[in-house]
């Protein structure tokens, strides 16, 4: 995966889950990878163990680099962006996001209007991104930069592992669609259905361990299929008790009124609303709590002593496979 441009420094600023699959990914296509950090960061052992060169973000003038990335929590990003300083006040620099929330709700194109703000955003959670260079799985990404970058950006989504698309689209839709996906349907609706018809089969007095397989475990078996084959051939795999009992639930489920609600999600989006809920919300709050509701959950208990035994067979296989 060589390119024009492997002589050219990146600075990933973090160096989280997703900072870090990046900046191996990016390191393995033979790109000059530097990593920023504040002085305090608890990261900063582990980027030194993995043969980066960590640089202090707030102490440094930083040079001109060929692209920064930032990686750290969207909620972080006006700050760190507005407070880095650099060798040539003149000089401009290409930020790139993989998350478009920051620049639409934070305004950092206004903040920083002398700069290039650029989006790459890969749709795979950060081990998947690492698995994905490293087995050349198929990945995807959405895009956005000027013109006269484009050809850049592209040649960077391949280095990081990108090999279908990338897909290009505006900073706002990126962001909505994403959100609204967390919303109506892969933080919500996913986990909570599945916990809730895991204990109403518990509740009628079945075994935990066949409600845990059939509402939470089945999960997986099912997006796999649809992920694989697709939407129509879906039904095709299935039986026909299963293809009645879908088409019988969803008539009760998905009446106008849960349209209504994904209306309603989808406009406290676009207008603003859950980003200002969110500036005003405590986050680690209310993550604490949701942890700790869950963790007292027997589906949790049932996972813990007897669901965790199917991942590790799962992830045996696939290492054997591989």
């Amino acid at each position: 995966m060589m390119t024009d441009s492997d002589n050219q420094e990146i600075l990933i600023i973090g160096f989280g889950s997703q900072a870090k699959s990046w900046a191996m990914n990016l390191r393995d296509s033979k790109r000059n990878i530097h990593i920023g950090l504040r002085s305090n960061s608890s990261s900063i052992e582990l980027a030194n163990e993995l043969g980066f060169k960590v640089l202090d973000i707030e102490n440094l003038a930083l040079p001109q680099y060929e692209f920064i990335i930032i990686l750290t929590p969207d909620d972080t990003h006006k700050e760190i962006l507005t407070s880095l300083k650099f060798s040539n006040k003149k000089s401009k620099q290409k930020f790139i996001y993989a998350h478009g929330y920051s620049v639409i709700y934070d305004e950092l194109r206004k903040l920083l209007p002398h700069h290039e703000h650029m989006l790459l955003a890969p749709k795979a959670i950060a081990s998947e991104l690492r698995f994905g260079y490293e087995t050349k799985a198929p990945l995807t990404a959405v895009i956005n930069s000027d013109a006269k970058s484009k050809d850049a950006l592209k040649n960077l989504a391949k280095d990081l592992g990108i090999t279908v698309g990338p897909i290009e689209s505006s900073f706002k839709e990126e962001t909505i669609c994403d959100l609204f996906s967390e919303q109506s349907l892969l933080c919500s609706v996913i986990p909570q259905a599945a916990r809730l018809s895991f204990e109403t089969l518990v509740n009628k007095g079945h075994s935990p361990e066949i409600a845990y397989i059939e509402c939470w475990h089945e999960v997986k078996l099912i997006a796999d299929a649809m992920i694989k084959h697709g939407p129509s051939a879906l039904l095709k795999l299935i039986s026909p008790n299963a293809f009645m009992g879908g088409e019988r639930a969803k008539s009760l489920i998905f009446d106008e009124g849960y349209q209504q609600k994904l209306h309603k999600i989808y406009n406290e989006i676009d207008n603003g609303q859950f980003a200002h809920e969110i500036l005003h919300s405590d986050f680690q709050m209310q993550l604490k709590q949701a942890i700790s509701e869950w963790d007292n959950l027997e589906i949790s208990k049932v996972y813990q002593r007897f669901g965790k035994k199917l991942v590790h067979v799962n992830e045996k296989v696939n290492n054997e496979k591989n």
